[in-house]
């Protein structure tokens, strides 16, 4: 087997997954699928600059590509596993690359009325794992968006898109 029909494979082959676990991936991919075209959708603007200089434009292109195209591609369940592995490296490089330097925690906890000021730590957690309340330079003030994103993305990209997919659809009548 060569190396590009083992590559073509492993983004585009089959998972095997039965009807009631693909009931499950549909509705795993049209929320995470959404999520991600609308947290693509305001880099639309200024595709090759949101992030200012701190990328190079043709990366920033792909980030928003991987999130808004790969929204698209996840409700659609067309290219589920390329989609998601470009989602789930857009997230990381944001986790990586903005998040931690930012010293944004994993969970910033927005309930009022919490006994811990506003930055402190959340119930004696260490403030890399959870922050009570504020906010942070870079925006959101968590990671935990993004680290979300990349589990599901992940998790897509090993698993696929199930039978309620294009992929599906696509490979079944190619079959026949």
């Amino acid at each position: 087997m060569s190396t590009i029909v083992k590559i073509s494979n492993l983004l585009f082959g089959d998972r095997k997954s039965n009807s009631f676990a693909s009931i499950g991936l549909l509705i795993i991919r049209l929320i995470a699928g959404f999520g991600l075209i609308m947290h693509g959708l305001p880099k639309l603007a200024a595709p090759m600059s949101f992030a200012g200089e701190a990328f190079p434009g043709i990366l920033q292109l792909l980030a928003v590509i991987s999130e808004f195209g790969g929204g698209i591609a996840l409700i659609l369940g067309i290219f589920v596993p390329l989609a998601s592995l470009g989602a789930s490296i857009t997230m990381f490089v944001g986790i990586v690359f903005m998040h931690i330097p930012f010293k944004d925690p994993i969970y910033r906890i927005t309930v009022k009325y919490s006994f811990e000021g506003d930055g402190d730590p959340f119930f004696g957690f260490p403030l890399w794992l959870a922050k009570a309340d504020g906010h942070s330079v870079a925006g959101s003030g968590s990671a935990e968006l993004a680290l979300l994103y990349f589990v599901i993305t992940l998790c897509l990209f090993f698993v696929g898109g199930g039978y309620y997919s294009l992929d599906h659809y696509l490979r079944f009548k190619r079959q026949y």
